[in-house]
């Protein structure tokens, strides 16, 4: 794979169903990367697939262990992307390489000033080498950057390992969309240009042809690339806290792998072209190429408010590429479906999908496009693309998909 790119066949991401929607009152892992966390900084690593963004993807196979000779207390800060009330800290250590090098002594530590400075002792814990062990705190503590201090392990004189830490609670500020257009430098996929329209993404990058699309909710932009040779799949970019950087993760269509290694630094705000696509014309009305192509299309970028059924403005954009692609044609009879993920009960999600796919026929409707011709279904946590076990897979299974009848 080599990142980023279109494939209006199997886009995967959407914003349609905004971030805890289904869910505005529980916990979310706060130190989730499809949450937006990120590794600020980590004062040793072992690399080789043993780095700490290991600690957030959710997967408790991956983790961080410490460089070869260097000797504990270890340090690892995580940025949050907002202000963030946390309940309850949990540690994954069962598949560490040996039982000895499972941490042991662990303080968290918690700071709303910095990611170097401002830290007070959030909870301090000890350590098994098994998973799922949860530490609810007495008193919950509030702030935007996390410290994991590794203090001990279970005996091993080389490394220390940690597989995966949730911070679970709720996000206390949420931020407006930022201005992500512009050309990005990448270490090994070439140069990215990104075009920003309201919350509709699109733009290419130099690697065997590379197109991508999707949807941009405040941090996250929820992504699908595609690549000359067929290669296409799901990506996730968090926007880091400079507001001119991304780190992503990608993985191929239908692989339970991600991988992460996609680090784009801003070098101007222009939006560039490549030889396959341009922001200006040649990249057409993606969703009537989808639908003539294939008979269907998932979309992306339609943002509604939290557990509601009203539409924001940054959906407008790709609401009007929708609305272009049936009014081109008029013989076309769609079906407008509305899925969530799993959060919350199967009444409630089928409900808030029904009532959002109403609302995007209602906004075609009100543009011109006869009602006869649209037939609005929500199917809630239905047929799901993606595992509802983790954030990575719930930010996939949130999507509107248009059908040709």
């Amino acid at each position: 794979m080599r990142v980023l790119a279109l494939a209006l066949a199997g886009l995967l991401l959407t914003a349609a169903m905004a971030q805890s929607a289904e869910s505005v009152s529980a916990d979310i892992d706060l130190t989730a990367f499809a949450n937006g966390a990120l590794i600020e900084h980590a004062s040793s690593i072992y690399g080789s697939g043993w780095e700490p963004i290991g600690l957030l993807d959710e997967e408790p196979a991956t983790g961080w262990t410490n460089a070869d000779g260097d000797k504990a207390p270890f340090d690892i800060v995580i940025a949050l992307p907002e202000q963030s009330e946390i309940y309850t800290l949990e540690f994954d250590t069962a598949q560490v390489e040996k039982p000895e090098r499972a941490a042991k002594d662990v303080d968290v530590m918690i700071s709303d000033e910095g990611p170097t400075s401002g830290f007070t002792l959030l909870q301090s814990v000890q350590l098994d080498a098994s998973d799922n062990q949860l530490f609810p705190l007495t008193t919950p503590g509030k702030g935007r950057w996390l410290k994991l201090v590794i203090k001990s392990n279970g005996g091993d004189s080389d490394y220390s390992e940690i597989m995966d830490f949730k911070a679970l609670g709720i996000q206390l500020t949420n931020s407006p969309l930022p201005n992500v257009a512009g050309t990005y430098a990448s270490d090994s996929e070439g140069t990215f240009h990104l075009s920003q329209d309201g919350a509709q993404l699109t733009g290419c990058y130099e690697h065997n042809s590379g197109l991508f699309q999707g949807g941009l909710e405040s941090h996250l932009m929820r992504l699908t690339w595609s690549e000359d040779g067929g290669g296409h799949g799901p990506a996730l970019m968090i926007l880091r806290p400079d507001g001119k950087s991304f780190l992503g993760m990608w993985q191929y269509e239908g692989d339970s792998t991600w991988n992460a290694d996609w680090d784009l630094h801003k070098i101007s705000d222009k939006v560039g072209s490549c030889p396959n696509w341009n922001p200006k014309d040649t990249s057409g009305n993606l969703v009537t190429k989808a639908l003539t192509d294939d008979g269907r299309v998932r979309l992306y970028g339609i943002n509604f408010d939290s557990d509601k059924d009203v539409l924001r403005a940054d959906a407008k954009p790709t609401l009007e590429q929708v609305k272009q692609a049936l009014a081109a044609n008029p013989g076309w009879h769609v079906t407008i479906e509305g899925y969530t993920d799993s959060t919350s009960t199967p009444e409630h999600n089928v409900d808030l999908s029904q009532r959002r796919a109403d609302a995007v026929v209602a906004y075609l409707a009100a543009g011109g496009i006869p009602a006869g011709d649209m037939t609005a279904h929500g199917l809630g946590d239905a047929d799901p693309v993606a595992t509802n076990d983790t954030a990575m897979g719930r930010a996939q299974n949130r999507r509107v998909e248009i059908a040709r009848q």
